[in-house]
């Protein structure tokens, strides 16, 4: 499609895009001193001249950018977006080509759409990669987990674009509550938070025994729910009761809402543990623990309730929070546990967090419009709002979180339909959709440890595609093959 310059702010776009290759170009700059510590001096070469690359195209977005109008449109919110991820995404796969390891174009942006989504898929094993490129892989988790467009409206305030805009088209949620004045101090607010959650994390898992590097990049990838990385057998060798409650831990608190930190730091603590989405997500994950824990205790799977409670949450936090840990036994537990898996993967994780799904707010919604669907066709007449914690869902929220359902459900059809084309096995074929939709990564059959070598070239492209999908939550990517969208006379700024 050509890009109507006089709709467009041309010199704005290409300003973020240099922003966002200026923010992965320095994020590289680690990977070259792991490399150099190592001793891998050709890997450290491959590294530095993927990060010259990027930083070089980042100098000369700026230059051709120069002076702009930092007002933003709607319509140019949601190309940004888009174009910003894309990049983030082409730019990250420069060390999987640079690196001399044979990745491949098709694998390599395979390997940068799941790290940047914090989708826990692969095509190319770990452990055939040096450890520079193992640590990239966690920090573009890691940046794709709070969003690398926040983290732009963070570091790039300065520049006065609209970042409630901007951020608001990219945060994985139904909506973004703006808890401070400007959009920035939010962001800059978020991204303190997560720092934070980081380095403790870091910490304790290398008081439970995990050797420095496989504490980083395990918290990289657990606070960002993109998964875990058991390089080379270390964490698997260190995987005790400690370690997995601290994962479980962090998971499940980068699962929950944000805003409820914010609250929290805002003093408005009441208020935040009366949250009503965290409350449902705690719940489900409890109710789930259980029916689970019985069942494996009672099927004989484990010796002891207790080990089967703990293996059970395991893997609850894994496909609720969207993080897709790779479970050892998984494929062998009953198929009511592989059941209630699938539904925790499509319900996710809460708004405004790291982890993806439907989200809990919007399925509750869902349930409380069915219930109302139910009651007006006894009570045709009555007046019965969709209540949240008594507070009444605005028809135009109601409609918005339908839609969003039905294209969900669509989307993932449509994929089961395409990937089915690989002529796996049926259960693979069903899940492997919502676990790159649900950016969870871990399905049944065929993928239940995450790897999707199995597909062909064009599957993999599509998985890449749909990892985005999901991230992005449709509307960003979707609303570009509206034809309102590039109709200046129809579209609405």
């Amino acid at each position: 499609m050509k890009l109507p310059t006089s709709r467009f702010n041309t010199k704005l776009i290409i300003n973020t895009m240099a922003i966002i290759l200026f923010i992965e170009g320095i994020a590289m700059l680690p990977c070259v001193i792991v490399a150099i510590f190592d001793g891998e001096r050709d890997i450290a070469a491959s590294m530095a001249t993927s990060a010259g690359l990027v930083l070089m195209f980042a100098a000369f977005g700026k230059l051709y950018a120069g002076k702009h109008d930092t007002k933003m449109k709607i319509d140019e919110s949601y190309f940004i977006v888009i174009v910003c991820w894309i990049t983030a995404i082409v730019g990250g796969m420069l060390p999987y080509l640079f690196v001399g390891r044979d990745f491949g174009i098709v694998n390599a942006i395979f390997e940068s759409a799941a790290t940047w989504t914090t989708t826990n898929a692969w095509i190319v094993d770990i452990n055939t990669m040096p450890r520079a490129l193992v640590l990239w892989k966690a920090i573009s988790s890691w940046l794709g987990g709070m969003g690398i467009i926040l983290l732009t409206v963070t570091v790039f305030s300065a520049l006065g674009v609209s970042g409630q805009k901007l951020a608001g088209v990219e945060v994985s949620g139904p909506e973004l509550e703006k808890h401070t004045a400007k959009m920035a101090d939010t962001a800059k607010l978020l991204y303190v938070l997560y720092g934070a959650a980081s380095l403790l994390e870091a910490i304790l898992l290398k008081l439970a025994g995990l050797p420095i590097f496989d504490a980083v990049i395990n918290t990289m990838s657990t606070i960002s729910t993109s998964g875990t990385m058991d390089y080379h057998g270390v964490l698997e060798a260190h995987f005790t009761s400690a370690v997995k409650v601290i994962i479980i831990i962090f998971s499940i608190l980068a699962s929950l809402n944000f805003a409820v930190y914010i609250k929290i730091l805002r003093t408005r603590t009441k208020e935040a543990l009366m949250d009503f989405e965290m409350h449902l997500f705690l719940i489900i994950i409890a109710v789930s623990t259980i029916i689970i824990a019985v069942v494996l205790y009672v099927g004989h799977y484990y010796n002891s309730l207790g080990e089967a409670l703990l293996n059970a949450i395991t893997g609850v936090v894994s496909f609720s929070c969207t993080t897709g840990f790779t479970l050892e036994h998984v494929e062998v537990w009953p198929s009511v546990c592989k059941f209630i898996f699938v539904v925790l993967m499509i319900i996710g994780g809460c708004a405004t967090s790291t982890a993806g799904g439907i989200k809990v707010i919007r399925f509750a919604v869902l349930v409380r419009l069915i219930n109302r669907g139910v009651y007006k066709r006894i009570h045709p007449r009555a007046v019965k709002p969709v209540m949240i914690r008594d507070v009444a869902v605005s028809t135009n929220n109601a409609s918005s979180i339908s839609t969003f359902v039905l294209l969900f459900f669509g989307v993932y059809l449509l994929s089961a339909i395409v990937l089915s084309l690989e002529n796996l096995d049926m259960e693979t074929t069903l899940t492997a959709p919502i676990a790159l939709f649900s950016n969870c990564g871990v399905g049944f059959g065929q993928v239940s440890n995450s790897n999707f070598a199995i597909l062909s070239i064009p599957g993999r492209l599509y998985a890449a595609l749909l990892m985005i999908f999901g991230r992005l939550e449709m509307y960003a990517l979707l609303i570009l093959f509206s034809r309102t969208f590039w109709n200046p006379d129809r579209t609405n700024h």
